[in-house]
């Protein structure tokens, strides 16, 4: 049986690291500690907070069970993607180039390089387009550990991460990285709180744990029915994505990050996309001209009624009477075919539609 030994993970570590894919480890599929991950699992499913991602339902045993996508598969490499940017109402992560492509491109040529040494084995690229409970591998891995933010994080690198796998058949020899799953909380967070704290929408349930039926990410990106109004008033301007609880996180101050990070392992925005967004254009934007927003990033997840809707609730957060430009964008929008539209141009147009 061909064996990915530690000389060899430590190979794969340093390329790994050249193509821009940091601190690479590995965990093998059968590792204890994945039982705690499978029991929150289905823990989070039974209760509903999935929402409207059905997918998370369909694919529960796969996750579970990930040579169910790979049979026969034994071993997951992990590693972490760093991103960055300025503050605005589109999460950091969303306004870089698509991170699926972008990751996806970097295992296919870490793959290459483990082939090449293991040629009878097979792999299969994991970005979180594919069902595998990826933030447990990491930290089992001894990528790091898992805060009270739920968000894994990277000692030096923060929890401002991405991350990537590789599912192989290789057989992982040597110690684990970590032998005691029960090293892979919080306990590096101590008392501080200020994650929990900063939530908008007090999703948090408990430290770690997440409901993200009241998460500002989930309703921007997720949420495609109406969002209540008390969690539209807290949204403020954000429209896609929420950063909140990553912004006051300690592990992700200080200039000695951008240090630690090579040139190359950033994802950068398409070029001419690293602005922030003018909203009252967004707020009637023609189908093609979203396509064109979209293209190349994350967002295009995101179908344009729905980021009609966000961009008008945001509009409609700001203080103030509306501009002329933006009650001009409400009018319009009022008469759209989509009620949610409709209703989030409506909700602005009583909050700041008066005249100056």
């Amino acid at each position: 049986m061909s064996a990915l030994t530690p000389a060899l993970l430590e190979e794969l570590a340093g390329l790994a690291h050249d193509e821009g894919l940091l601190r690479l480890g590995a965990v093998r599929l059968d590792h204890p500690g994945f039982a705690p991950a499978r029991a929150r699992l289905d823990e989070h499913l039974d209760a509903g907070h999935h929402g409207e991602m059905e997918f998370m339902a369909r694919t529960r045993e796969v996750r579970k069970d990930p040579a169910r996508m790979l049979e026969g598969a034994r071993t997951v490499l992990v590693a972490a993607v760093p991103y960055r940017g300025e503050p605005g109402p589109v999460a950091r992560y969303a306004r870089s180039a698509d991170y699926h492509t972008v990751i996806h491109r970097r295992l296919d040529r870490l793959a290459e390089h483990l082939h090449a040494r293991l040629p009878k084995i097979r792999t299969l690229v994991c970005v979180d387009t594919k069902p595998l409970l990826e933030r447990a591998a990491a930290a089992l891995a001894g990528l790091g550990f898992l805060g009270k933010h739920g968000c894994l994080i990277v000692p030096g690198l923060g929890s401002t991460v991405l991350l990537g796998a590789l599912l192989c058949t290789a057989e992982l020899r040597g110690p684990d990285a970590v032998p005691d799953p029960a090293t892979v909380g919080w306990d590096a967070c101590g008392q501080c709180t200020r994650c929990l704290d900063a939530c908008p929408t007090a999703a948090f349930v408990t430290p770690g744990q997440l409901d993200p039926r009241r998460c500002i990410s989930y309703l921007t990106i997720e949420h495609r029915r109406a969002i209540e109004p008390a969690l539209a008033d807290a949204m403020g301007e954000r429209i896609a994505g929420c950063d909140a609880c990553q912004e006051v996180c300690p592990y992700n101050g200080g200039r000695e990050r951008e240090a630690r990070v090579p040139a190359a392992a950033w994802i950068e925005p398409p070029p001419g996309r690293d602005r922030a967004p003018d909203l009252v254009e967004l707020a009637n934007v023609a189908s093609a001209r979203y396509r064109s927003f979209v293209k190349h990033t994350a967002l295009r997840r995101i179908p344009r009624r729905s980021m009609r809707r966000n961009v008008l609730l945001a509009l409609g957060n700001r203080e103030g009477p509306a501009t002329d430009a933006e009650r001009e964008a409400a009018r319009r929008a009022a008469e759209d075919e989509d009620p949610q539209v409709r209703a989030a141009a409506r909700r602005l147009l009583d909050r700041r539609g008066r005249s100056r």
